[in-house]
């Protein structure tokens, strides 16, 4: 089993180690919870991390609580390009995520049902950090 380092919280800059499906599902419901509250005016973003001899691999994931609850999904790993979850649409306008208390845009033709993101983190970590295959993806140069 491998273990992540999973980061949300801004109150705890150290990473939280997370393995379990039901892990995932406790930070997965606590983004959600979160993304709710009347006072969070944009998405929330979180982190999972695995490192280890054999390379590394990033999974950053968001949630937003529109008028529908979405999403985005982002990868990156040692030997392959960045990725980007991508819904099909045309428009790239920039929506506000907030990754421990800093803000970031996110293109709207990222964003993805929440159950599809839900699903693409319970993946990556099953898989022990491979890009899931349940997202249309789309790379992303910087």
């Amino acid at each position: 089993m491998v273990t992540f380092d999973a980061y949300f919280d801004p109150e705890h800059r150290e990473p939280v180690a997370l393995s379990t499906s039901a892990q995932v599902d406790e930070l997965l419901n606590q983004m959600v919870a979160e993304a709710e509250s009347p006072e969070v005016e944009v998405g929330l973003v979180a982190q999972l991390e695995r490192k280890d001899d054999d390379g590394w691999s990033v999974l950053q994931f968001g949630v937003r609580a529109a008028a529908t609850m979405c999403g985005f999904v982002g990868y990156m790993a040692k030997g392959e390009p960045s990725t980007i979850s991508d819904n099909g649409g045309t428009s790239p306008e920039p929506v506000a995520y907030d990754y421990q208390t800093h803000e970031r845009e996110v293109p709207t033709n990222a964003e993805i049902t929440w159950p599809t993101v839900r699903q693409a983190v319970h993946d990556y970590v099953a898989s022990g950090g491979a890009r899931p295959d349940g997202v249309r993806w789309r790379e992303v140069t910087y």
